[in-house]
């Protein structure tokens, strides 16, 4: 009976998440687009397609590794994992944006997994995201351009530092609350690996936003003729993942969406590659949403037609 429910609810998930998605969609402005279809263009757009779904897949991979074992001392088979994965990942286009976590708990209970381990692959992802996209921003930070849009946009920097001030503050407090739950967390965290685990998941993370990083790189280069001007593409880089960054942080943004968008362009807004920018930034968000999409009907193919929660037990 409880299988039945969880199905039930995953089902009325997956349907929200895939009107959003088509929503978002449908909302995206792609008149301004100004694209000539050739093609090297087409193929160096699949192949950015391909390379942005590679990096979903091996986000669930490295969920997976990191998901621990089930109370029978079993662990989640891997592609079933990278599925439960991939499918909670599309739950992140409804506004909240926090349902994939939601998703997350909800099936890897099902195997097994307690809410405790649950919580240390997600903790372990957000952490490593940010830490390396902090990071590697600020290696391949054109800041040059970065302080022209300060001097210009300089105001929001204290609002922005407010706002962390208060994330840590709700933190603190949070966690000061749930004493015993943040104990065990760091307890199983420590059983885990402790810091070699966090070491080697800094690595693996650094190399996903790297990866999405290129897909941006690739789509400049199919979009801008050979030889003509564009953006300096290791400032690019730079600004792709710092506005990837703040859309991952910002908490209500589905997906991120708009909040990256504007913060991409922003860092540009006083060059001449800002409508450039502008555009790359709308096609990089088509792709992603679809590789999300496109990620999650793979593996769903590769694991037949087995639905999650069958077969499993729950105590």
């Amino acid at each position: 009976m409880k299988n039945k429910a969880l199905r039930v609810v995953g089902l009325v998930l997956m349907i929200a998440s895939a009107g959003f998605i088509c929503y978002r969609l449908f909302k995206l402005d792609l008149s301004s687009l100004d694209f000539e279809f050739t093609t090297s263009s087409v193929s160096l757009m699949i192949a950015a397609l391909l390379l942005e779904t590679f990096t979903v897949l091996f986000l669930g991979l490295l969920f997976s590794r990191n998901i621990g074992k089930g109370r029978d001392g079993s662990k989640v088979p891997v592609k079933e994992a990278v599925l439960v994965y991939c499918r909670a990942n599309l739950g992140k286009y409804i506004p909240g944006n926090v349902f994939q976590y939601v998703e997350r708990n909800l099936f890897f209970s099902t195997y097994g997994i307690s809410h405790t381990d649950t919580v240390i692959a997600s903790l372990l992802e957000v952490m490593c995201l940010i830490v390396s996209a902090c990071v590697l921003s600020l290696a391949f930070g054109n800041y040059e351009v970065i302080g022209e849009a300060i001097e210009e946009y300089g105001y929001i920097i204290p609002v922005l530092c407010v706002l962390a001030v208060l994330v840590v503050i709700i933190g603190v407090i949070v966690l000061r609350k749930k004493k015993k739950s943040f104990g065990s967390i760091l307890k199983r965290l420590k059983e885990r690996g402790g810091f070699g685990l966090i070491a080697l998941d800094l690595v693996c993370y650094a190399g996903v936003l790297l990866a999405m990083g290129t897909v941006t790189l690739i789509v400049c280069s199919a979009m801008i003729p050979a030889g003509a001007d564009g953006p300096e593409l290791t400032g690019l880089l730079g600004a792709y993942i710092a506005a990837w960054l703040c859309g991952f942080i910002i908490i209500g943004a589905p997906g991120g969406i708009g909040v990256r968008e504007a913060v991409f362009s922003l860092i540009y807004i006083n060059t001449p590659y800002l409508d450039t920018v502008l555009t790359l930034s709308v096609v990089v968000r088509v792709i992603s949403i679809l590789a999300d999409v496109l990620a999650f009907v793979f593996i769903r193919l590769i694991c037949g037609k087995k639905r999650l929660c069958d077969d499993t037990t729950v105590s």
